[in-house]
């Protein structure tokens, strides 16, 4: 979806597809290069994915739930959360980050996908032989390149997997996308021929947040896709398309995932957009 975000280009943000054998359980590679004349701040919407960050250069500094992590290794650990993630960086940006898709990371890990909720973690680099690659990663020319070698590696570990996805894992979170998070339990339940306890079972095991919570940050994201794009009739609207019925609900729901009101978050991206003429920019 193009939507205004003129900060992903500030930071030289790129994303990368991932390899056919590691499409079921990857949503994207990305890489982040650039120098910076002073401490900048990005703040990163949830999406209740799991992800790592290869770190090239400067340590940075993660805000979660007003929790402050210094993040001071090569490799962290982003875990899932429906807090926005806000993120400082200063002087050089040189980093690779692996997103895995919700439920994807399931079977690369040993530990239980619960205990990575809310955390950032700093890894030392002997964790799933990251030492090993890092070093193979510093030799790389290119991002292409290092993209390669950090596929090679996931494969590896996926080969070592004894961890199986449920049967409806990737189907639920498809269905719950198709219906931009605006779904009940219940329907989910009667989709998928599962009871409540089931269902709640599958998303703990393997995703590591609840089938309500992560609808709620898929319905979310869709109305920060829908304020972003600048092509809305009106807030109240907007709250409405989303099954938002009641004004209140919707702006504290707004306010929790985002950190703002809906009304800041739009008129900041409007004034922004009209700064640069409206130019749109495709993540």
């Amino acid at each position: 979806m193009s939507y205004f975000n003129k900060d992903l280009e500030d930071i030289g943000f790129k994303l990368y597809e991932p390899c056919e054998e590691l499409e079921p359980y990857i949503y994207n590679y990305w890489s982040i290069r650039n120098k910076i004349d002073s401490r900048k701040t990005n703040k990163i919407l949830s999406d209740g994915s799991i992800g790592f960050t290869i770190n090239f250069a400067n340590p940075y500094e993660i805000t979660l739930n007003s929790k402050d992590i210094y993040c001071n290794a090569k490799v962290i650990l982003n875990g899932q959360s429906k807090y926005p993630m806000f993120i400082t960086f200063e002087k050089y940006l040189d980093a690779i980050g692996i997103r895995f898709k919700v439920g994807g990371a399931y079977k690369f890990f040993d530990e239980e996908i619960t205990s990575l909720c809310d955390k950032n973690i700093n890894y030392d680099e002997s964790f799933w032989g990251f030492d090993i690659l890092y070093k193979d990663l510093l030799e790389k020319k290119n991002n292409q390149e290092k993209i390669q070698a950090i596929e090679k590696f996931l494969i590896n570990r996926l080969k070592c997997s004894k961890k199986q996805n449920s049967e409806y894992t990737f189907d639920i979170v498809n269905f719950i996308y198709d219906n931009k998070g605006d779904i009940s339990i219940e329907c989910l339940c009667d989709e998928f021929s599962l009871s409540k306890r089931q269902l709640e079972r599958i998303f703990k095991k393997e995703i590591g947040l609840s089938a309500k919570l992560f609808s709620r940050i898929v319905r979310m994201r869709n109305v920060r896709d829908s304020l972003s794009s600048l092509e809305v009739e009106n807030l109240t609207t907007t709250g409405y398309n989303n099954g938002f019925f009641d004004q209140a609900h919707f702006i504290k729901e707004f306010k929790s995932f985002m950190n703002e009101t809906p009304k800041n978050y739009y008129q900041n991206k409007l004034s922004m957009a009209k700064t640069l003429k409206f130019k749109k920019f495709e993540i």
